[in-house]
C-alpha cells in the first residue's frame, strides 16, 4: 500500500511543479511588461541665460570724439572683447587708441578699460540698445610739441587712472554693423563730462 501511494503521489507532484513553473513565467512576463511600459522619469530642464553670440563677443569701434580741454576733436579706434556675464552684469574689456593735433601740439593716447554693464538695461535681440556702463580706465598719454624758432620737438608722457561712466545709445543697422553715440563722465576731472563720441561698430 505504501508503494502504491508513492506511485500515485508522483504524477500529482509533477503537475504541481509544472503549474508552479508556469505561474513563475507568467509573473516574470507581467513584471517585464510593466517595466517596459513605464516611461523614463523626465529630466530636469536646463535653465540658462542666452549669452552673446560669436558676432557679439568682439567688435571694433572707429569714431570721432569731442573732448573737454584744449583740443577741438580727436580720432578714436578701439577693440572691445566680451569677458563674461556675472549675476546681473555683463563685463568686457576695451583697448582704445586716440590721436589729435592742434597748432604746434600733437597728442596720442593708449587706454585700457574694464566695463560693467547692467543686463537689465538692454537685450541682445534689440536693434536700439541703451548704453550704460561703468568701470576703471588706465591711460598713457604722449604729447609732442614743435618748439617755435627751432627745429626740435619736445616730448612729454604721463599715465593716470580714472573711473569712467558712459551713457548713450547703440543703433544696430545689421548684426555686424552699427552706430554708437555716447558721452563720458570721469572722476577725478576738472569737468566731469569730459568726452562725447560718435562711432561706427564693426563686428
Amino acid at each position: 500500500m505504501r508503494l502504491r501511494a508513492v506511485g500515485l503521489a508522483a504524477p500529482a507532484a509533477r503537475r504541481a511543479l509544472i503549474l508552479s513553473f508556469a505561474a513563475l513565467l507568467s509573473l516574470g512576463g507581467s513584471a517585464r511588461a510593466q517595466v517596459e511600459a513605464t516611461p523614463p522619469p523626465p529630466r530636469n530642464p536646463v535653465t540658462s541665460r542666452l549669452g552673446p553670440t560669436s558676432e557679439e563677443r568682439d567688435r571694433f569701434e572707429l569714431g570721432v570724439a569731442v573732448p573737454d580741454g584744449y583740443f577741438d576733436a580727436l580720432g578714436t579706434f578701439a577693440y572691445r572683447r566680451f569677458i563674461y556675464e556675472s549675476g546681473q552684469f555683463e563685463q568686457s574689456m576695451q583697448i582704445e587708441l586716440t590721436g589729435t593735433k592742434k597748432d604746434y601740439l600733437i597728442e596720442g593716447s593708449l587706454s585700457l578699460y574694464y566695463f560693467i554693464r547692467p543686463l537689465i538695461t538692454f537685450r541682445q535681440e534689440w536693434r536700439v540698445r541703451p548704453l550704460l556702463e561703468i568701470g576703471p580706465g588706465a591711460h598713457l598719454v604722449v604729447q609732442a610739441a614743435d618748439i617755435i624758432g627751432f627745429t626740435e620737438t619736445s616730448y612729454r608722457a604721463r599715465s593716470y587712472l580714472k573711473t569712467h561712466a558712459y551713457g548713450g545709445v547703440e543703433f544696430l543697422v545689421t548684426p555686424k554693423f552699427g552706430i554708437l553715440v555716447r558721452g563720458r563722465l570721469s572722476v577725478p576731472a576738472h569737468h566731469p563730462l569730459d568726452y562725447a563720441q560718435a562711432a561706427i561698430l564693426l563686428r
